[in-house]
């Protein structure tokens, strides 16, 4: 069988050639490549709810304020997501990666020379930006260069490196202000803020040192990156598309098999001449219509479910576990961060077992998240506080992975990061709205934490109960769909 120049490689071809190759050394680089960007994020994440305690003592900011120096980086992200649309479809999974960890790590770095909490919020939306752009091509790139059987797995493994930044950056906390309570004259404005200003105020310093990660993983991907087959072979760039097949191979102790589907490669300018770039509004007609419609709706309320829980938890739990006596800030955020791990390679199992479709995991993971949420209400035994934050934390990003995989498997290669980005996109509002309405609440209810909680609750047993009805399409096991005509077999490939 040989190609025609210009004509977009079937999916089936290149994922045979993917699953002949086999999962090793090339996959496990594009892991880390892609891991990073988590890892960034999670670190900044992590850091910025920590610090919020600190801002306030030094710039005496009200519920509002304090909420929205964290809600704006989610504002951020929704706009960073709408534009890694665009640039992952048209330009390429790569740049858009590449353009999140410099945004990520200059801007982070940035955020520590703010004095004043209107720089503050202005510099965070930038670093929010920056991880919008990159989260759906990361989502994207991994099924794209993964063996039927591994994607899910990769996948898995590539969101655990999330709670591995917040573990890096509750070291941090631990190291540098572990009560976060430190205040020093250093962090008052108008101070000459040299080297060593920086490094005796607490907030700054956190700051500082949770950019670092973006600067170190964007080292080496620039070298070892590699562009996504299945973006390329949808847009019939076949010599590309042949070229990273044959790395893949190579990289993994196979013999390249040459042109993907057995012709001479075409000219990489009659590719690019001959098939049309995505469009956002193609995207969205692929979403909206019969087949998908109803997917597209219920992954936009789980995307909201997974960031309101996720990102709100990140921002709740450094002022819930001040309230624990029995161990530091530090150490309980250190021990949450540690527990999520499990949570991945609960993912990772479930992913692996054939028994499970993604539609029934993602029912289960939700109802039991919102079960394990009631045991922290303030009506609930106070011995189940703790654990039940700890359950809570690794529940919820177990439902965050088996969420990101489905989305990036369900929908079409040439119209993926679209779809991923718009998903995400409107799912940020609830990242956006859980610190503001978490401050708004503590404020209302005296400092109770019941109204977030419930709305924790509520959301994921919502999610539990519509799953089955909403998704029509399962994706574990069947090979990705390049275009909306078809899906994919039911076989593997």
């Amino acid at each position: 069988m040989s190609y025609i120049a210009g004509q977009p490689i079937s999916a089936e071809a290149l994922q045979t050639r993917i699953d002949g190759a086999g999962f090793g050394r090339f996959q496990i680089v594009m892991l880390l490549m892609t891991g990073g960007v988590m890892f960034a994020e999670g670190s900044e994440m992590l850091v910025m709810g920590s610090i919020t305690t600190l801002l306030h003592d030094h710039w005496e900011l009200n519920a509002f304020i304090r909420g929205a120096m964290v809600s704006i980086v989610f504002c951020g992200f929704s706009v960073g997501n709408l534009l890694s649309g665009y640039i992952g479809d048209s330009h390429g999974r790569k740049p858009s990666i590449l353009l999140a960890y410099v945004m990520i790590g200059v801007f982070g770095l940035l955020t520590a020379t703010a004095w004043t909490p209107t720089m503050m919020i202005i510099l965070r939306f930038f670093v929010g930006v920056g991880c919008g752009i990159g989260f759906p091509s990361v989502y994207s790139l991994i099924p794209e260069v993964c063996p039927t059987q591994w994607r899910g797995i990769v996948s898995a493994l590539m969101i655990g490196f999330m709670p591995l930044g917040e573990i890096f950056a509750a070291i941090l906390v631990w190291i540098i202000d572990p009560n976060l309570d430190h205040s020093s004259h250093h962090c008052e404005v108008g101070y000459d803020w040299a080297l060593e200003g920086y490094l005796e105020c607490s907030w700054r310093t956190l700051c500082i040192y949770s950019a670092l990660p973006a600067f170190f993983f964007f080292g080496f991907a620039l070298f070892l990156l590699s562009e996504s087959p299945h973006f390329l072979g949808a847009r019939g760039k076949n010599e590309a598309t042949t070229e990273v097949i044959e790395r893949i191979e190579r990289w993994n102790g196979v013999t390249p098999g040459g042109p993907v589907s057995g012709g001479a490669a075409p000219a990489a300018d009659a590719s690019e001449s001959l098939v049309p770039k995505a469009s956002s509004s193609s995207a969205i007609e692929i979403m909206t219509n019969g087949k998908y419609l109803r997917t597209t709706i219920f992954m936009c309320l789980a995307h909201f479910t997974k960031d309101f829980c996720v990102f709100g938890l990140a921002y709740v739990f450094p002022q819930f576990f001040t309230q624990q006596k029995s161990q530091s800030t530090a150490v309980h955020l250190l021990i949450t961060g540690l527990l999520a791990l499990p949570g991945v390679f609960i993912a990772v199992g479930i992913m692996n077992y054939e028994g499970i479709g993604n539609i029934v995991a993602l029912r289960v993971t939700a109802g039991c998240a919102s079960l394990v949420a009631l045991g922290l209400l303030e009506g609930s035994p106070t011995v189940l506080a703790v654990p039940c934050a700890y359950g809570l934390k690794f529940l919820s990003l177990v439902f965050f992975i088996i969420t990101v995989i489905y989305t990036a498997e369900v929908f079409p290669s040439k119209f993926r990061n679209t779809a991923v980005g718009i998903c995400t996109a409107i799912g940020r509002v609830g990242s956006i709205s859980a610190p503001l309405l978490f401050e708004l609440s503590l404020d209302w209810s005296d400092g109770s934490f019941d109204f977030f909680i419930s709305m924790v609750a509520i959301l994921m047993a919502i999610i539990c109960l519509t799953a089955g009805f909403m998704l029509t399409i399962e994706t574990k096991g069947k090979a990705l769909a390049m275009d909306g005509g078809n899906y994919g077999s039911t076989e593997k490939a």
